[in-house]
């Protein structure tokens, strides 16, 4: 236990023992590939997406609302955390506690839609499309026209 301690918060100067040859971080395509692809799709998702996928479907706008501004923090939060890493060598911020939390939190975020995809999904959908086929049949309120009034001068 003390080890695994140890190796968590070690920074990559410290961690092979010599200075001039730190430890080198092998997952930077992947990193870079991911946290870019996590902010380019809520950046597009808000200026165009949300109205062309989904421009009547509001359960639909509002998970993917909620997904994609837990993607947009997450990618936000990698690209601090690796650039900690590159550039931070030796300090609090280039632990590699903050990589394993950082991995942490997007394995529970991809545990929670997966639950929620498998257990409450089915039903919640269900439950809107009844709602949208009573909306059909249970007549609208007629909106009273105002005459048209000159206006003041």
């Amino acid at each position: 236990m003390d080890h695994i301690v140890q190796w968590l918060f070690t920074d990559p100067q410290s961690a092979t023992g010599d200075a001039a040859h730190p430890e080198h971080f092998h997952f930077w395509v992947p990193w870079i590939i991911f946290c870019a692809l996590g902010l380019l799709i809520p950046f597009y998702y808000w200026v165009e997406g949300r109205k062309r996928f989904f421009s009547k479907h509001t359960l639909h706008k509002y998970l993917l609302d909620k997904f994609v501004n837990q993607l947009a923090l997450v990618a936000f939060v990698g690209w601090l955390v690796m650039g900690a890493r590159a550039f931070m060598d030796s300090s609090l911020f280039s632990w590699r506690v903050w990589r394993y939390g950082w991995l942490l939190w997007v394995a529970i975020i991809v545990g929670y839609w997966t639950y929620y995809m498998i257990r409450r999904y089915p039903a919640e959908i269900q439950q809107y499309r009844r709602y949208r086929t009573m909306q059909q049949y249970i007549p609208q309120p007629k909106q009273k026209r105002r005459a048209a009034r000159a206006g003041a001068r």
